[in-house]
């Protein structure tokens, strides 16, 4: 005891003199540059790679904002875009030994490399119906796009990120004031900021840069990395895209396939499972394996797993497994998930798969089979509710003129689209209008667009629009018309322009719009499909709304004249067939439970046209405008949250 006694002054005079040193260290460092290195290396909150890097932050992140309307129901705007800033240095500063964030130098010496942060998807659900004390639910969701470049200035690595919060707002009897909506974007951009330092700290490429730095070698630019798709940050929690239980780098595909590719199981007949398993992580994950269940008669013919093997950073490895339906008394419905397993127990479970398959005795009669799924309208995730959003389904497939040929599905497609907006899009039911046949008149369109759908959207909110039915392209000008039902394509007054449509989403104060157009186009009578060769390819231009700032996209069932099919195993259109099943979760690629606009047109773009060479043994291809590229904020844009 008297030994530690006699030492306490001198320890007391070195631990002054350790703080002292510590805060000239911190004045001399400058406002331009910052060390991330630890005090004590061992501290788990960053990586430090030994790299000199710059931090170029775009002015969509340095001016952000969110707009709402306040307890007055006046429009406000937060900006939040210095906060976003300070985190955004402060979480990527622990990636890198020195992090630039001015334009002096950094005595770390020349920049290794530059990080470029871009804002996109800004989302902000909150409804206030009126003044008073009351406390309100609010959720915010922000997407960002990191590309991290080499000295060179070639990109190497891109990523792009959503986080979401939510939380509670207040309102008092005395203002209009709304209390609580700062810290909830302070929240959910400091979500956003961890999860691009998680991403870049974990990426392999910059590890390699890092320690080839270390190690005095010097690697040549190989060009980007394939692209990630976006991971989701929730609740202060980051879940990668490809770690959809938390933890795993690994992300799957599968494929159900039968013998004759009817969609029905008959009894004999082989059928076929087919994955594909990607480890998008840094490190080696061996022992990888497909397990299966879900119906007995299903998961008694394939083998209790289906071994992949080891997985190497970056590694793709395809594997199939076939098995052969017993015969079967009557006509039934069953069930087969798929899911990942590995011995490394640190690499976490993966995301599961789940399909339908219709079985029937051999030489029965044909049944709606695999098909029909669609039909079985998904649940709403847990509490999700998008209270700021509006949707539209119109499906127009008869007509009062006998001489336009009927669209089979049209009218079903919008009813199904409905339901699909109001469970999996979260859309409000009182938010959401059905129009089909003869209750799709063009005034009623006109009303709809016109009248109705500005009194619902509210400043910063979304809005998703689709129809299925009949278009008539002008053959001197290409412009686009959408057949009401009272509609022929012999007399234009009675027809619905295209572009008067775009007139009315550009009027909308909405942050974006998802417009999809299952369309058929006639011939000049109306009673065919418009021969490929002739007049003026159609004109989709999405106004002025997607002119710089990418608010509106628009899905497009065909390219060019091509015949738009209706396909009568799915009993909808063929466009808004996988449409609906991509909405479901089969377009959510990254299984990180929300599906984006990109997602939703990669999958349909690879489904339809493959079942239009089977079963039409013709093209029809989806279409996309403007162009989704890599860096398009429209590639984020939500559209359906399935878990």
């Amino acid at each position: 005891m008297s030994f530690s006694t006699a030492l306490l002054p001198l320890a007391s005079s070195l631990v002054s003199r350790f703080a002292q040193t510590v805060v000239l260290l911190a004045v001399l460092s400058g406002c331009g540059e910052m060390s991330s290195r630890p005090w004590f290396e061992a501290s788990p909150q960053g990586y430090w790679f030994p790299l000199t890097v710059a931090l170029r932050l775009d002015q969509s992140v340095t001016e952000a904002s969110l707009e709402y309307r306040d307890a007055c129901r006046q429009t406000r705007t937060l900006p939040i875009g210095g906060p976003l800033k300070d985190s955004l240095a402060r979480e990527i500063g622990l990636v890198f030994e020195h992090l630039q964030t001015g334009s002096s130098s950094s005595p770390g010496g020349p920049v290794d490399g530059t990080v470029e942060v871009s804002l996109g998807l800004k989302e902000f659900d909150l409804f206030i119906p009126r003044q008073g004390s009351h406390t309100y639910p609010a959720g915010i969701v922000l997407g960002a796009t990191v590309n991290y470049l080499d000295e060179a200035g070639s990109v190497l690595y891109t990523k792009k990120l959503r986080s979401e919060f939510h939380g509670e707002v207040e309102t008092d009897a005395q203002g209009c004031e709304v209390h609580g909506i700062e810290a909830l974007a302070k929240k959910v951009g400091g979500i956003l900021a961890q999860g691009l330092k998680e991403n870049l700290g974990t990426s392999f490429k910059i590890r390699q840069i890092a320690e080839a730095k270390q190690a005095g070698k010097r690697i040549a630019s190989a060009g980007p990395q394939p692209e990630a798709k976006t991971p989701v940050a929730t609740g202060g929690l980051i879940v990668p895209s490809t770690v959809p239980s938390g933890q795993s780098p690994l992300s799957f595909r599968a494929l159900l396939r039968d013998g004759n590719n009817d969609q029905v199981l008959e009894g004999g007949e082989q059928f076929t499972v087919s994955v594909e398993v990607r480890n998008a992580g840094s490190e080696m994950v061996p022992g990888v394996m497909v397990a299966f269940d879900g119906s007995p008669v299903l998961v008694q013919q394939l083998a209790k797993e289906l071994p992949v093997g080891d997985l190497q950073p970056g590694e793709t490895k395809r594997v199939e497994v076939s098995g052969t339906l017993p015969a079967v008394s009557s006509i039934q419905q069953a069930e087969l998930v798929l899911s990942l397993r590995t011995r490394v127990s640190g690499t976490g479970p993966g995301a599961s798969k789940r399909f339908s398959a219709a079985l029937r005795p051999a030489g029965s009669d044909n049944v709606e089979a695999l098909s029909v799924d669609v039909d079985q309208i998904p649940p709403r995730a847990r509490d999700y509710i998008h209270m700021n959003a509006v949707g539209v389904a119109i499906g127009v497939g008869t007509f009062r003129d006998p001489g336009v040929s009927g669209v089979k599905f049209a009218a079903r497609d919008a009813v199904v689209m409905a339901k699909y907006l109001r469970t999996v899009g979260g859309i409000p039911a009182k938010q959401i209008r059905l129009l089909t046949d003869d209750h799709a008149l063009k005034e009623d369109l006109a009303d709809l667009f016109e009248d109705w759908l500005p009194r619902q959207v509210q400043p910063g909110g979304s809005l998703v629009v689709f129809f299925s039915g009949r278009a008539w392209v002008d053959h001197a000008t290409g412009a686009v018309w959408l057949l009401p039902y009272e509609g022929s394509p012999d007399s234009t007054p009675r027809l619905f322009s295209l572009r008067r449509l775009h007139a009315a989403l550009d009027r909308l104060p909405i942050d974006y719009a998802v417009l999809c157009l299952d369309l058929t186009l006639t011939s000049a009578t109306g009673s065919s499909p418009m021969p490929a060769g002739e007049g003026k390819q159609p004109v989709w231009g999405t106004g002025t709304l997607a002119a710089g700032d990418g608010k509106l996209v628009q899905l497009l069932g065909i390219s060019g004249r091509q015949e738009a099919h209706q396909y009568g195993r799915g009993r909808h259109g063929l466009f808004t067939y996988y449409l609906l099943k991509g909405l479901g979760g089969e377009a959510d690629e990254d299984q990180n439970g929300v599906v984006e606009v990109g997602e939703l047109f990669d999958y349909v773009r690879t489904q339809v046209p493959q079942t239009a060479k089977v079963e039409f043994g013709n093209e029809q291809t989806p279409s996309v405008l403007p162009g989704l590229e890599p860096s398009a904020k429209a590639r984020l844009v939500p559209v359906a949250r399935v878990k």
